[in-house]
Formats: C-alpha cells, sequence, structure tokens
C-alpha cells in the first residue's frame, strides 16, 4: 500500500479530511506527521533564509519528519479557490521550496489548483493526480465526490456546532485525543481571528487558547461565523476581496468587532505579507466602533512569559469595560464626494517616471506633483505604515501624504493580479490617508495591462475631456520619453565603470534628464538627446579596462528608486563595475507600441523555461525573474546583488531556492527597511567586489 505523507502544518486544518478521504478512497495510506515540537522548529529553522515566514519554517520541520516514514509527500500548489482572489506566494511556491532546501524528502505530489484557469482544468488536476494511484476514472471520480462531500459537512459541523478544527477532525477520526473543553458560561467572550495554522497549532501560539479559558474568557473562532456574513464584513471593509485566507482575519475580524465579542485577538506570524496590511483594516473599523483589538505576533522567539503577560492585561481591561459604563460615540467615516476630473495627479516618484509624464499630463491641462523621494518622505510612510508591510508601500505613503499637501487632488496606484502584496496597497492606502483627514480621488490602473493602447483607454476617461489626437499625442511623447531615459540609464551603467574623472557620468546624466523633462515635444526631445550623445561621446574613458559586470535582480521599486537602494547603482559603479539591470525594470519595455505584441511576455515564457528545474510555477511578484535572469546570464555576469524590501514574499521564496540554481556564480542577498544604513551596504559592496575580482584573477 502507498504511503502518502501529510505535513500537520499550513493548509492541514483547512483541508486534512478532504484529503484524507480522497488518497483513502484510492487505496493509499495517510500518514500524518505528529504536532509540532521544538525539534521540529529548529531543523525547519536551519534549512531556510532568516527571512522565511514563521509558519513555513515550521511546515519544512513537519516534513523532514516524514521523510522515513512514506512514500510520498502531498505538498499541492494552491493559486486560488475563488475567482480573482489570490493566495500568499508560500502556498504557491511550496512544493518548489521543500524541494529545494529538503533533498532528502520523498517525492512530492505537488498538483496545481487555480480556479482560475477554469473547471476543466480543475478536473483534469484531479484526474492526474488521481492516476498515480489507480486508471479507473470511475475510481477518481467516486474519492473525490465523497471527499468533497466529507469536506462541506466537516465545515457544517464547525459552524453550526462551534467546533474547532482540532475538535471536528477529532469527530470525524476519532483517536486518544481529547477535545479541549469549552468555557461557554465564561464572564467575557474574545474572539480570535487569524490563519488556522497558528490559532490551532498549540507548540506555535502557546496554548493561547487554553490560557484564555483558565481566564475566564469564552473564545469564539473565524469558522463558526457564518459564509454569507464573512463576506458581508469583507466587503464592508474592504470591497472585493483580494486574499484567499480574508474571511479568516478581515472578514471574522470585522464580524465580530460588531457583534457577540467584547473584544478581538488576531494572531499572526511575523513578516506575513498578507496580515501585515489586513491588521491596518481591521484597526481602522476597530477605532471607528470603539471596540478593543490586540494584535499579537508570533515567531519562533517568542516566549510564554510575555505572551501571557499581554493576555492577562487584555483580559483584564475587558472585564473592567464590560463593568463600567464606558459607551464608545460612533463616528462614521466621512462620505467621498465624487470627483470627474483631474487637475493635480499624483504619480508615485519611481524612478525617471516623473520626468517621463510631466510634459505628456500638461497636455491634458492635468499639473504632475510627483515630489522626489527624501528621509522625510520615509519618515513618514514609515510613522503611518502598518509595522511589518514592506519598504515600497512605506515610501509610496509617505510620497502620497506629501503630494497632497503640495496640492495634489488625485492619487495614481497600480494594482497587480498575483500574490504580490501590491495588489492590496490602494485599498489600505486609502483607509490611512482618510483616517488622517487627507480628502481625494483614487486612480487604481491594473498592473497586468501592460499595452499603451489599454493605458489610453483607461486614461481617456479621467483626461478633462481631450481629444483623442491630444491623448495619441500625449502618449507618444510620454513613450518617446521612457525609451530616451531608459537608453539614457542604461549608457550611464555602462559609464560609470570606464569614465576617467570620477563624477562625470553622473553630472551629465542629470543634465541630459533635466533637459528631457522638461522637453514639450518631439522635436525638442529629439534635439535634447543628439546634445546629450554628444556630450556622452567626448566624455573620457578607459576603452582597454575592462569592468566587472554585476546583475541586479530583485523587486522592481527597490530595484529602481535611488532612494531605497542607497544609490546601489552609482555605487557599483564607483567601484568600477559594470551594471546590468533586467529588461522588466524598464519602463518603456512594459508600454510598447502595439495592442498586440509585448517583449516581456516573451522574455517571462523564455525564463520560465529555465527556471523550471527549480521553481514550476510563477509565485506572484519577481521572484520566476530573479531565479531566471541568474541561470540564464550565470556565464556572463560576474557576479549577481539580489536586492528586495524586508519581509517581500515572492523574493524571499527566490532567496532559498537561488542557491541550487545551474550556475556557480556568487549572489550577494541585501535587505532594504527603514533600518538598513549607507555605510553598512557600501562596505558590503567594497567587499563583494574585492571577492569577484579575486575570482576573476583565478579563473
Amino acid at each position: 500500500m502507498v504511503r502518502i505523507g501529510i505535513p500537520r502544518a499550513l493548509l492541514y486544518y483547512q483541508y486534512y479530511p478532504m484529503w484524507k478521504t480522497f488518497f483513502e478512497g484510492l487505496g493509499a495510506e495517510v500518514i500524518t506527521s505528529n504536532p509540532t515540537t521544538r525539534d521540529m522548529l529548529t531543523t525547519g529553522c536551519s534549512r531556510l533564509v532568516e527571512d522565511t515566514c514563521f509558519p513555513v519554517k515550521v511546515f519544512c520541520g513537519h516534513v523532514l519528519s516524514l521523510a522515513d516514514k512514506c512514500d510520498y509527500v502531498f505538498i499541492p500548489s494552491i493559486h486560488s479557490v475563488e475567482r480573482r482572489v489570490y493566495n500568499c506566494p508560500k502556498f504557491i511556491g511550496l512544493p518548489d521550496l521543500v524541494r529545494a532546501i529538503i533533498p532528502e524528502s520523498p517525492p512530492i505530489i505537488d498538483p496545481d489548483i487555480n480556479v482560475n484557469w477554469g473547471q476543466r482544468q480543475l478536473y483534469q488536476t484531479i484526474y492526474k493526480l488521481g492516476r498515480l494511484f489507480t486508471r479507473n476514472p470511475l475510481r477518481v471520480r467516486r474519492a473525490a465526490k465523497r471527499a468533497t462531500e466529507v469536506h462541506q459537512a466537516y465545515r457544517r459541523q464547525m459552524q453550526r456546532e462551534g467546533l474547532t478544527p482540532p475538535q471536528a477532525i477529532e469527530r470525524l477520526f476519532p483517536t486518544d485525543g481529547r477535545e479541549p473543553e469549552d468555557n461557554g458560561s465564561a464572564p467575557i467572550s474574545i474572539a480570535l481571528v487569524g490563519h488556522p495554522y497558528l490559532l490551532y497549532d498549540e507548540y506555535i501560539n502557546h496554548r493561547l487558547i487554553s490560557h484564555l479559558q483558565r481566564m475566564g474568557a469564552k473564545v469564539l473562532f473565524p469558522e463558526m461565523v457564518a459564509e454569507d456574513e464573512l463576506n458581508a464584513s469583507i466587503s464592508s471593509l474592504a470591497g472585493h476581496p483580494y486574499w484567499t485566507y480574508e474571511d479568516e482575519v478581515v472578514g471574522a475580524g470585522g464580524y465580530y468587532l460588531q457583534n457577540e465579542a467584547d473584544g478581538v485577538i488576531h494572531l499572526a506570524a511575523f513578516g506575513c505579507g498578507p496580515d501585515s496590511l489586513m491588521v491596518e483594516v481591521l484597526q481602522h473599523r476597530a477605532k471607528e466602533i470603539g471596540k478593543p483589538l490586540l494584535f499579537l505576533t508570533l515567531d519562533q522567539h517568542t516566549a510564554d512569559t510575555g505572551l501571557i503577560t499581554r493576555l492577562e492585561a487584555f483580559s483584564d481591561m475587558l472585564q473592567r469595560r464590560k463593568t463600567s459604563s464606558y459607551k464608545h460615540i460612533y463616528i462614521g467615516t466621512p462620505e467621498r464626494k465624487e470627483r470627474r476630473e483631474i487637475k493635480a495627479l499624483c504619480w508615485p516618484h519611481f524612478g525617471n517616471m516623473p520626468q517621463a509624464l510631466r510634459a505628456s499630463l500638461q497636455m491634458l491641462n492635468i499639473t504632475l506633483i510627483s515630489p522626489p523621494v527624501t528621509k522625510r518622505t520615509f519618515t513618514l510612510g514609515t510613522r503611518y505604515s502598518p509595522e511589518f508591510v514592506c519598504l515600497p508601500f512605506k515610501i509610496i505613503l509617505g510620497n502620497f501624504m506629501e503630494s497632497i499637501e503640495l496640492g495634489a487632488d488625485t492619487l495614481f496606484m497600480i494594482t497587480s493580479d498575483n500574490g504580490c502584496r501590491m495588489g492590496y496597497y490602494a485599498k489600505t492606502m486609502e483607509h490611512i490617508l482618510r483616517g488622517l483627514g487627507y480628502e481625494f480621488e483614487m486612480l487604481i490602473y491594473n498592473g497586468s495591462e501592460k499595452d499603451w493602447l489599454t493605458a489610453l483607454k483607461w486614461s481617456k476617461r479621467f483626461a478633462r475631456n481631450a481629444s483623442w489626437r491630444t491623448m495619441l499625442s500625449a502618449g507618444h511623447l510620454a513613450w518617446a520619453k521612457l525609451k530616451a531615459l531608459d537608453d539614457l540609464e542604461r549608457k550611464a551603467h555602462k559609464l560609470r565603470a570606464i569614465e576617467l574623472e570620477k563624477g562625470t557620468t553622473d553630472h551629465l546624466y542629470r543634465e541630459a534628464t533635466q533637459a528631457i523633462d522638461a522637453a514639450p515635444d518631439l522635436p525638442t526631445l529629439k534635439r535634447v538627446l543628439r546634445e546629450s550623445e554628444e556630450k556622452f561621446n567626448q566624455m573620457p574613458t578607459d576603452p582597454e579596462f575592462k569592468p566587472l559586470k554585476v546583475g541586479i535582480i530583485g523587486e522592481p521599486f527597490v530595484m529602481i528608486e535611488p532612494f531605497s537602494n542607497m544609490n546601489l547603482e552609482v555605487e557599483l559603479g564607483r567601484l568600477r563595475v559594470e551594471v546590468i539591470r533586467p529588461r522588466s525594470s524598464f519602463y518603456s519595455e512594459w508600454i510598447k507600441p502595439t495592442a498586440l505584441f509585448n517583449a516581456l511576455n516573451v522574455d517571462k515564457e523564455r525564463l520560465r523555461q529555465v527556471t523550471h528545474p527549480y521553481l514550476k510555477r510563477d509565485v506572484g511578484g519577481h521572484a520566476l525573474e530573479s531565479i531566471g535572469e541568474k541561470v540564464l546570464h550565470a556565464e556572463e555576469y560576474d557576479g549577481f546583488v539580489h536586492i528586495v524590501p524586508f519581509t517581500c514574499m515572492p523574493e524571499v521564496i527566490a532567496q532559498n531556492i537561488m542557491p541550487i540554481t545551474s550556475g556557480n556564480i556568487p549572489v550577494l542577498p541585501l535587505m532594504c527597511d527603514e533600518q538598513t544604513g549607507r555605510t553598512g551596504m557600501i562596505t558590503r559592496m567594497e567587499a563583494f567586489v574585492d571577492l569577484l575580482e579575486r575570482r576573476r584573477r583565478k579563473k
């Protein structure tokens, strides 16, 4: 009999009854890992880079514990279980991550589950999974049908009887375990919201539920809330859901803030990407209605004593509050006034984009307000951002605040259609800014629509009655400037490494970008480019010198915006290094003058092919590009700098997988956040360049 291992972590509490029923229906034996232990956590942490989130470290420890107990390990890649709703990258890339860091793992069964691909694809995935055990399609169908029925019964049981997942699993598959005690007559009720792998793993949460019950609290859980109530809560707080598990946090949290519970505890893992944004939505609502919300963060360093102390203080506060005559006056969010036309637009300062857009927007009678990123920008954004959110969010939020102060009435934000947090930026930023009393209109553009014709059609609605001719002229000028700025930047990357007088390239580059920014039309732009080309050609260089070639890979914002990476490209140029960035990090490559073809799609398909042995699916963000660039150019470059924001989910997956890829080439990881210092970064750069030079001499 084939033995299938299922780790008791991550999605175990949502889907274990369904998985167990399906595999047993096909004649397999299901082996479940034991409850989490210290050894599991230790071994999991030892295999992964430090910035990997806590639950994934625990999951890898469970996989290691199953290594000699089963023939296969079941680790599905769950992209989406609801249309246009996305999973965290760690769930999408989990099979590839485990395969990379646990080579001794049994073979991994890793079906891709994505309802956005259509029902037919989903059925084919199920049959393909079943064919590992039987050639009889009817048997696979019966097993799948029975598994679905068990899953639905499991969900109903938790909702109707108020059971937790461990209790419901015990009812379905009795063991010698004992169900947790219920404290139904407790004087206070506390709702515990968060992901099941945190709420119900007693080792991870330090027996938090038992502590609350001993303190005299009735504990309420997300599974006890009806589905229609969850959906209504999400719609009220955040609009259309973006994350697969918003019902566990935003849905349940919003419901309990307005019903039943005396207080709410949101349990999250340190550095959790989705939770870092969803907590802001809950805090905003809790502040509005005046109900206590406690945010608890867990990681491998969390201690029992500190956790229990915070729980006791929260419980005491709720009991005093319940017996007092305290009343909160609800002050609703002011109604937003619809604005039909844009007068002053804030486009977040992102590399050279403001220089490309300013004149084009003026043609549409729109003023561009995009102040450069400074220390004040960063300080403002950090002060009002969720604590564990990524660096681009903090900088863009600060940039928005400064722009509104300068007169912007409309904010522009790009969103995404994958597991990156950028898809949740706009709604969270809007909550924060409106909570601070700012008045503005938010424009949101889907970043997956890369062709210029789609962008023009979208822009026409806000162009203050501009004609199509004016729109086309403005679009043409913007694209021409983008291309000119990108070509200029590539040239600067080459010349910095071979210039004879340090700083000459930077001086000429600044002059050229300012002239391009000021160019009001195409003839002037062409003249500026000719003059800039002549100046660069006359610049003294050392054509005999062969500089080191270093590729910059990682998250696009920190690659492109100089303030966020502390002028990484300039510093490498001063060390006589030629910097090479991926094609996808240049704006002009994203918007091509055709609606039918985009070269980046071709590039991504090529990268997908070279990364397939290591990363079999796109996990969101630019993780696939980071790994693919390293594999593709390992023989051409001397090294890579992998620059990412702290807690960036897709790039953390790339960091874990990159060491096993082909090509023996040094990669320097650089994490950026508000604590990163310029001196430390330069020191690491100098040491890295010295290493590359010694390596070249040895070759």
